[in-house]
């Protein structure tokens, strides 16, 4: 490249920013016949498939006459098309730089790519020159006057991100293929992606190996020559559900399939039926926090226009609720697809191709608020969208790695890994790995775990079903307190009190009693709270009540004892008339909602029968404790 065509290059790099202007008496250059043909059979060539050689074609011919301003503009389309933006911008400029004002059409076309690769104040510099030299060319000025306008509106989204560093992953993973959708399991050892194979999308496993630094890569067993694709695995790792199209046993023309974990082995997926689809398109999934909800993008009638984000619930283990739309808050009359929520529960971002976006599909971010609804989405600017489509994003357990999918320079969606800066975060999350065993005989129990904040007054937070192992994986937020409650048919309920605690993963095994062993049993409600120094129930006291209230129930011929206990800080005989006060309180409560007097009757300890050591505080707080007794069956 010449000192001389090099400077031509800076200039134009700049002229969007400035007034310039190319030459005003130029001259097209004279090009052979034979050169002229040679161009038009290298696009053809190009629109036939056959883009490598049709783009050295045309470059040979750029070599030969440097200054014929049509064959740089169409190199510049076959880079644009192959996705090589910044060598689709040089050719642009290359051509310019020779003469502005016969490519006005040209300039406009580079503001646009300018605004795809986020560069707005360039691409305001092109429509503003375009507006003051098209004179005449009313659409022209039009178009660059309507694109003007729409960018000085989205000024706001192009410096919201930051400074951020998209790191591609591996080529273990990204390969000369399409890649896409990149999900982590609960754990964060694994990720669940789709690739695009021969034409059509099939889902993969990746598992990081630290010591050998290599990712490995299995293929889902039931890979088709159909799609299989825009996945969801449930927390608990046993439940896949993708979006699969046009299958024989379809109801739309695309629709949701399980595949489950049996003994190890994913099952032959299934459709999910008309819980889930509709005879309109229904497809990317998303598990809830629960793994008993589903949201997932549909075209279903009853919604706000183009794809929308719904929702379903289990009502009951196979049963769930109507599809719910998920609101003004999140959809809109353009499409929204892709959602993630993330492991926080309060989280959820999402793709929508609206007008007010910076181009294509860009990605948004909505919370919950306090009354539970979500709140008025947010759009989440530049970097992180840019002047073309953004694929689905979603977040590792640690709520600060992203993933995202992004088409690189030769115009194919590899993944990549961010970190997402902290104003777009969800909450830190942990892994809560439960195991559930009879106490008699050790097997696993299939028991339903329930969950919740200590610290809020709130219903239950989770609710969820073990599996044939009896084992369950949930999540929980970090640094937080719970409260957790277990029952099974054919056992007496557990309960547990989960402290704060900032680790990644937290384990609980829980020793169920079952109900022909439980006579004489002693429980303790380790979630029922009082006011200090008071027999005052605290509203977070609710749900292990209404747990017991619900044994009770269920047990129409169980009687038990409530039992009161302190610590031994302040007079004994004070301490005994508290116990006695809190039992009598839980026993009232009960009463009070239909649980009959013979069938109840209450005792207060003191502090005279201590399970731990009243030296320490630990010892303290486990002995002041309320309990029941069950003293028939």
């Amino acid at each position: 490249m010449t000192y001389l065509f090099r400077l031509s290059i800076l200039f134009l790099s700049l002229f969007c920013t400035s007034n310039g202007i190319g030459q005003t008496t130029y001259v097209p250059v004279k090009v052979p016949a034979k050169y002229e043909k040679e161009l038009d059979d290298a696009m053809l060539q190009f629109q036939g498939g056959n883009q490598k050689e049709a783009i050295k074609s045309i470059e040979g011919i750029v070599g030969k006459f440097p200054d014929w301003t049509i064959a740089r503009q169409k190199l510049s389309r076959t880079y644009y098309e192959t996705g090589q933006k910044q060598a689709a911008i040089e050719q642009l400029e290359a051509s310019l730089s020779i003469d502005t004002m016969s490519q006005l059409n040209e300039l406009y076309s580079l503001g646009r790519i300018y605004e795809e690769i986020n560069e707005p104040e360039r691409a305001l510099g092109c429509y503003t020159a375009v507006i003051k030299k098209a004179a005449g060319q009313e659409a022209l000025v039009q178009r660059a006057t309507t694109s003007q306008q729409a960018l000085e509106k989205k000024k706001a989204l192009w410096d919201k991100g930051g400074d951020i560093v998209f790191t591609p992953f591996d080529s273990d993973i990204n390969t000369p293929q399409h890649e896409s959708l990149g999900r982590w399991t609960l754990d964060g050892q694994k990720m669940v992606f789709t690739r695009l194979v021969f034409d059509q999308e099939d889902i993969f496993f990746a598992s990081f190996d630290t010591i050998a630094r290599i990712w490995s890569i299995e293929d889902f067993a039931y890979n088709s020559p159909l799609n299989e694709g825009a996945h969801a695995l449930s927390p608990d790792g046993n439940y896949l559900i993708f979006t699969s199209c046009n299958r024989q046993d379809g109801i739309g023309s695309c629709d949701l399939y399980l595949s489950f974990k049996d003994n190890g082995q994913w099952s032959r997926p299934t459709n999910m039926g008309p819980a889930f689809n509709s005879y309109s398109w229904d497809g990317q999934p998303c598990f809830g926090l629960d793994g008993l909800t589903l949201f997932y993008s549909s075209s279903r009638p009853g919604g706000m226009g183009g794809r929308d984000i719904w929702y379903v619930y289990q009502i009951a283990e196979g049963r769930w609720s109507n599809p719910i739309n998920a609101g003004p808050a999140i959809n809109t009359p353009d499409n929204e697809e892709s959602p993630f929520v993330h492991f926080d529960g309060q989280t959820i971002y999402f793709m929508r191709d609206g007008k007010e976006g910076l181009g294509g599909y860009d990605l948004y971010i909505s919370r919950k608020g306090i009354d539970g609804k979500w709140q008025k989405a947010e759009n989440l600017g530049a970097p992180i969208n840019s002047g073309v489509d953004e694929g689905a994003l979603t977040l590792h357990p640690d709520g600060k790695r992203a993933i995202i999918t992004r088409m690189t320079g030769t115009a194919k969606n590899d993944l990549f890994e961010f970190e997402l800066p902290e104003r777009f975060r969800a909450t830190p999350t942990q892994a809560l790995q439960v195991t559930i065993k009879d106490q008699v005989t050790g097997q696993p129990v299939r028991a339903r775990v329930e969950l919740f904040e200590i610290s809020k007054q709130d219903t239950i937070r989770m609710s969820q079903w073990a599996d044939l192992d009896g084992k369950i994986s949930a999540v929980t937020s970090k640094n937080v307190r719970y409260g957790v409650m277990v029952s099974a048919e054919g056992y007496i309920m557990y309960s547990a009190n989960l402290d704060a605690d900032t680790s990644a993963v937290r384990q609980l095994a829980i020793m169920m009693t079952p109900l022909t062993a439980a006579q004489e049993k002693v429980i303790v409600l380790q979630n029922v709270f009082f006011e200090s120094g008071s027999a005052a129930l605290l509203p977070t006291s609710e749900p292990e009540l209404n747990k017991l209230l619900w044994t009770l129930r269920k047990n129409v011929n169980m009687q038990i004892e409530i039992r009161g206990h302190t610590d031994n800080e302040g007079d004994e005989k004070s301490n005994l008339t508290l116990s006695e006060a809190r039992a009598k309180a839980v026993y009232e409560y009960l009463a009070g909602r239909g649980i009959t007097a013979e069938r109840m009757s209450y005792k207060g300890f003191g502090e005279t029968q201590p399970i731990a050591d009243n030296a320490t505080a630990v010892g303290r707080k486990q002995n002041r404790r309320t309990e029941f007794s069950i003293t028939k069956m």
